[in-house]
């Protein structure tokens, strides 16, 4: 379905940051750190991060076609 979230790459990239900020995350409470530590992660993203997203899409859309629409490896 369209909608799937194994289409979806900013799905991975929220994944990404996730994994960048680990626990720290949890533990902030002041908006402008946790703004700061976004940023830091995001920034850190590389292009070849987010090449080799674009380049996935023909195998996801695949994926998701043989899956009819259920859950994939993405």
């Amino acid at each position: 379905p369209p909608q799937s979230p194994d289409l979806n790459l900013i799905e991975a990239l929220w994944a990404d940051m996730e994994t960048e900020l680990g626990q720290e995350i949890g533990r902030v409470r002041d908006l402008e750190v946790l703004k700061a530590m976004l940023q830091r992660a995001w920034d850190n993203i590389g292009i070849d991060r987010l090449d080799a997203l674009i380049r996935s899409m023909p195998r996801r859309l695949e994926a998701v076609i043989a899956a009819r629409g259920q859950a994939t490896r993405y």
